[in-house]
């Protein structure tokens, strides 16, 4: 079904046969097309903002529109509307996802099984399966095996008013089903320990909190629980987290652990999922290495938000009801992208929503921009955190180094400089 041809696949074959599979599936909505006045060239402004306010009430998720809305009506950014265009994955991805396809299951406790490297659902027809295919434990914006952003800029606003940052290196790497970044398919630390995952954080400005750093190890297991620890500068020691402390705001942002790429809260047994529609929203455009126009963020200008253009994309609004009442949130409504892979679709969340514990919209943030390398390995330009009850904002840019000719000179990551406190402390001091 995925025949691939140099860098390309038959997307006229895909079109006609994979892409209806979607639409038969049982459990899944009918998509439904955008055919309103929201078109490729028309720019929404402060001054035609009520104009256009029905139509963009159809293709941003709520809280969305209230950021852009925000943004628009202070007159620091505006709303372009650009053509969409399509990149596919890497080479590794798309082969990966052809040859494994069908291969997968979820079990009754939503536990993964058979999987072993791509997509696990290049055809999903089940909300459960959509949920996997942007699982943290496999995948992260763009699904690469290695992840680094390198001084990222992380600020906090309450409305417009800035009010501090904080500057970070992060880093992520897949144990399971590598197939771009060496050493592929399966590392050591899966096999021997389960490990599916590893994220780390490390701060840099401002100085009193400079030299911080979080280290959480994910297992496959959906029941193993995760190990999670922080190093403290402050009193020079390792502190193990519990689960609560990865949902506490991170420095006092509004940024928890579980809320990065759009979604990392750990599936388990307790969670449901349903998709509630299918159909065309505006998201952020994916830029390319070689466009000279992506944008550059600057705070001092726009504040919180961040000035792009926008295309329109079908995606998925998927419901995930998490079913415990000690967790901070009752549910998420995540947007994911529902292009099939090999149309330039990945299946990534584009925003994501969270409610309280009393069913009430609290907070909600993604990725405000992407940029593609020519091999096909995506990251973001920028990312908001918004907290939609007390109009608080934290927004950050920052990109890997994917792109250029410098990629062989971070990646692979080295495991211990990039996953031991000892390693995280060296880049510090």
């Amino acid at each position: 079904m995925f025949k691939l041809k140099g860098a390309c696949f038959l997307t006229a074959f895909l079109t006609g046969h994979l892409f209806p599979v979607f639409l038969a599936a049982a459990e899944l909505p009918v998509y439904k097309k955008y055919e309103g006045s929201i078109k490729p060239g028309v720019v929404i402004t402060k001054e035609n903002f009520d104009t256009y306010l029905p139509e963009l009430q159809k293709l941003f998720p709520p809280a969305r529109l209230k950021w852009c809305s925000h943004g628009v009506k202070e007159g620091l950014i505006t709303i372009p509307i650009a053509k969409t265009i399509y990149h596919l994955q890497t080479k590794g991805q798309l082969e990966a996802t052809r040859k494994y396809a069908g291969t997968a299951r979820i079990g009754a406790d939503n536990q993964l099984y058979n999987y072993v490297a791509g997509l696990p659902f290049p055809e999903p027809t089940k909300a459960s399966e959509i949920a996997r295919n942007v699982d943290s434990n496999l995948s992260r914006a763009g699904a690469h095996d290695d992840f680094f952003m390198g001084h990222a800029f992380f600020a906090m606003f309450q409305g417009t008013k800035y009010e501090k940052h904080f500057v970070w290196d992060l880093f992520d790497r897949k144990y399971r089903g590598r197939m771009d970044i060496p050493p592929l398919g399966d590392m050591p630390e899966f096999t021997d320990r389960g490990v599916g995952f590893k994220e780390s954080i490390i701060i840099y400005e401002p100085n009193e909190v400079r030299g911080f750093i979080q280290l959480r190890i994910r297992y496959w297991d959906i029941n193993k629980v995760d190990d999670s620890y922080a190093y403290i500068p402050a009193l020079r020691r390792v502190r193990r987290l519990t689960g609560a402390d990865l949902t506490d705001p991170l420095l006092g942002s509004d940024a928890a652990n579980d809320d990065f790429d759009t979604w990392r809260q750990k599936i388990d047994s307790k969670m449901t999922f349903r998709v509630l529609e299918h159909r065309d929203f505006l998201v952020p455009k994916t830029y390319t290495e070689l466009e000279e126009n992506r944008p550059e963020w600057n705070y001092k200008k726009t504040g919180p938000f961040f000035q792009t253009e926008w295309e329109i994309r079908p995606l998925w609004v998927l419901e995930i009801m998490i079913n415990d009442p000690d967790y901070i949130y009752s549910k998420r409504v995540v947007y994911i992208d529902s292009t099939p892979p090999g149309q330039g679709g990945r299946y990534v969340p584009y925003w994501g929503e969270m409610y309280d514990q009393k069913g009430r919209l609290w907070k909600a943030g993604s990725c405000t921009g992407r940029i593609v390398s020519n091999g096909g390995f995506e990251s973001m330009l920028g990312y908001i955190w918004m907290n939609c009850q007390t109009g608080h904002y934290t927004s950050m840019s920052g990109r890997s180094p994917y792109l250029g000719k410098d990629f062989n000179k971070n990646f692979p990551l080295d495991e211990d400089a990039a996953f031991s406190i000892k390693g995280l402390l060296k880049r510090v001091r």
